[in-house]
């Protein structure tokens, strides 16, 4: 009868010792005969495998590792009988095995040959390296994660740094047609240039705020919200974009998900989904929007690599087209990267989705199965509701004013827009490209100065250093800031309270720095012409 590891009062004192450390070993240990069938097995390998013990005995190792009977190894049993030596763990013997209930678990052996007399019995080290396989698998992926975050956040700080330097372009080309369409007479052919040129320019500026967006530059203006509201308002609109074959569902919580976002963002998000679910199901399909929470902590943090700790709302937009390959997945949130034919979009959408969401604090997977469908999942921060925002009052009056605004502006031709375009409003306006200009400036003024105007990013001295200097010699004197670059006005924003100065974001429209100016000045009395 085979033998069995099992313990016997009569056993002497030594085997005794070594059935101890044989049931105590972490790892599957089985002897097999030269016929391969298997003559021991310990307490590991009825855990490991899922048969009890009187199950293995006496049975063939292939009932364990089928692996050996295929092709590559039929000959492997016969090739280590012939020169048995041996094989320790890590050395690349990895199979799979077929537990009792049918799982294949891989598993790592290690072989040493056993003789007793002239028969030869092999014994073998199976260890379960299911755990190990995770981990490393965890860490492939998370590795990949971070070579393409790292990949997208070098093409969005390019993409900022360009879309920064074209929206100053941009302002100089809406400007001046926003102040040459009122000389042109209304049925001139004239003027239906400047409108093309005009709306040329606009659709160009929304392209920098999509590159902006992604290099997560773009200046947002995020309030307390409810997702649900915000989703279900946009699905009612989406579904009227997918037309009748595709069916919009929508499943928000029964309670509201507060989020900190701009309102104008999710509706850019939902639009970009409907866009991309229609071209993936042309002949129809389902379009699903499910929002929940999760909590990040330390037990699924591996999961969501990521993301911080905390509490998030997951907005999950599912379609049932086509799908992704594997290589179109992983290139996904590349700007310009499109699977479509040139000219049938800009490849920007995804993206700046992508910018939006990570510079709002969240992150997006993606799941996709070609001919199943895809799965965008987009995590936002959870946040509390603390009621309604003060909203200002903006004066809808006529815009032109009285004062002295100090313009501080590093780009010559939107200078010398935008001291034309208050001139015209009725102010004086002092102009330089240099703050130390604008300090001798002030120096030299006896008179009051109404209003500084100046970029927030200049090279030498920044905007705000330079209202730091102006301050204490004209402490009435009001600050407007402008800028293109999010992450200066973020960090201004942060630092500021109620009262401190308000900042336009580059491009602006003409109108909407007329209407800041005069608001800020409308309670300041007239300044005398020098």
């Amino acid at each position: 009868m085979p033998a069995q590891a099992c313990s016997s009062p009569a056993s002497p004192p030594g085997e005794e010792r070594f059935r101890q450390v044989l049931e105590a070993a972490p790892d599957a240990i089985l002897e097999i005969d030269s016929q391969g069938r298997i003559t021991l097995a310990n307490a590991a390998a009825e855990k490991i495998f899922g048969y009890p013990r009187t199950a293995l005995i006496g049975q063939p190792v292939e009932m364990l590792v089928p692996e050996v009977l295929r092709s590559a190894h039929a000959s492997h049993r016969a090739s280590y009988d012939a020169n048995p030596k041996v094989r320790p763990m890590g050395a690349g013997l990895e199979l799979n095995a077929l537990r009792n209930d049918r799982t294949v678990i891989p598993v790592e052996i290690s072989l040493s040959p056993h003789r007793q007399g002239k028969d030869l019995s092999v014994i073998a080290i199976v260890r379960d390296v299911s755990e190990r396989k995770q981990i490393e698998e965890l860490l492939r992926r998370s590795e990949e994660k971070l070579r393409r975050a790292e990949k997208l956040e070098a093409l969005g700080r390019l993409a900022g740094g360009v879309a920064h330097e074209f929206n100053n372009l941009l302002m100089v080309v809406l400007g001046y047609s926003e102040l040459l369409l009122p000389l042109v007479a209304e049925n001139d052919q004239p003027r239906d240039y400047v409108e093309k040129i005009s709306v040329a320019a606009r659709r160009a500026a929304a392209i920098t705020q999509q590159l902006l967006a992604f290099g997560r530059r773009q200046l947002l203006v995020p309030r307390v919200l409810d997702l649900n509201h915000l989703v279900v308002e946009s699905c009612h609109i989406i579904s009227r974009l997918l037309g009748e074959t595709i069916e919009t569902i929508a499943l928000p919580l029964l309670d509201p998900a507060w989020v900190k976002v701009d309102p104008t963002q999710i509706d850019q998000i939902m639009a970009i989904m409907a866009t991309n679910a229609r071209s993936a199901m042309p002949d129809g399909g389902k379009l699903t929007v499910v929002i929940s929470r999760i909590e990040v902590n330390a037990e699924n943090i591996r999961q969501y690599a990521e993301l911080l700790p905390g509490q998030y709302v997951v907005l999950t937009v599912s379609d049932t087209g086509t799908g992704m390959l594997p290589e179109i997945e992983s290139r996904l949130f590349e700007p310009f990267f499109s699977t479509h034919e040139v000219g049938q979009g800009t490849g920007m959408g995804l993206a700046s989705m992508y910018g939006v969401v990570n510079q709002s604090g969240g992150s997006i997977t993606v799941t996709s199965q070609p001919g199943v469908g895809t799965s965008f999942q987009i995590y936002l921060p959870a946040a509390v509701y603390e009621g309604p925002p003060d909203m200002p009052k903006v004066p809808l009056e006529s815009l032109r004013g009285h004062g002295t605004i100090l313009l501080v502006e590093d780009q010559i031709p939107l200078l010398e827009l935008t001291r034309e375009f208050l001139s015209r409003l009725g102010y004086r306006v002092l102009a330089t490209a240099f703050p130390e200009e604008a300090l001798e400036i002030s120096r030299r003024l006896p008179g009051p100065i109404d209003l500084l105007l100046t970029d927030v990013v200049m090279p030498g001295m920044n905007g705000h250093e330079l209202a730091q200097r102006l301050h204490p010699e004209r402490p009435e004197m009001k600050i407007l800031y402008v800028s293109g670059f999010a992450d200066q006005i973020i960090a201004h924003s942060a630092a500021s309270g109620p009262t401190d100065p308000p900042l336009l974001e580059k491009p602006y429209a003409l109108e909407d720095l007329g209407r800041m100016a005069h608001q800020l000045l409308e309670v300041t009395a007239p300044a005398e012409p020098a």
